[in-house]
């Protein structure tokens, strides 16, 4: 009989968990959500905080390594807070995506919107980046990682930006459909 489905919760500090227990990241939420639902998975946490997708292309070869069945890929808000250039974001996110497709790993795309960068068309390209790979590659997308916590104060930490362990609580019940059809091999 396999063992679990091995899923890579591969991004920046909104998957390590930044100021929060290994418990209370984003990952182990997901993995008790799984189980809750009766699936075998085991989320592995390869968030680091601070990264980008340039990042997270230094980091490609670990997470291969680690043999995953399936990624969650959610890089782009420290990629955003940087103005790094729409086109390079774009191309580092497909390369990452082309990589595991290589590999025939499924890859679920989390995006995160623009709304703290001040410069109105810098966003507007910036949020097409997600829901154009997602077209691309044919791959499931959840548009805006930020959305279940973002603006409520009680669901960050002091700094306003990072989710508390309910806001991680709320980004995994509003990902977690996703995630499910992804371990279940799901296909959009």
């Amino acid at each position: 009989m396999p063992g679990p489905v091995r899923i890579a919760c591969f991004g920046d500090s909104l998957t390590e968990g930044y100021g929060l227990t290994p418990d209370e990241a984003l990952p182990a939420v997901l993995e008790r959500g799984l189980r809750d639902r009766g699936i075998d998975a085991r989320c592995l946490n390869f968030g680091v905080s601070g990264d980008t997708s340039e990042d997270g292309l230094e980091r490609l070869d670990r997470v291969l390594d680690a043999g995953p069945d399936r990624v969650v890929l959610a890089f782009g808000a420290n990629d955003c807070f940087l103005d790094d250039p729409v086109d390079e974001v774009a191309a580092r996110l497909s390369a990452l995506i082309e990589a595991f497709r290589d590999r025939d790993i499924p890859v679920l795309l989390a995006g995160v919107n623009a709304g703290l960068n001040p410069d109105e068309s810098y966003r507007a390209r910036f949020e097409k980046i997600f829901p154009d790979l997602a077209g691309r590659y044919g791959l499931a997308l959840f548009p805006d990682l930020l959305a279940p916590y973002q603006g409520d104060p009680s669901l960050t930490l002091l700094d306003g930006l990072h989710p508390n362990a309910a806001g991680v609580e709320a980004m995994g019940r509003a990902l977690l459909p996703l995630v499910a059809d992804l371990a279940r091999g799901v296909t959009p």
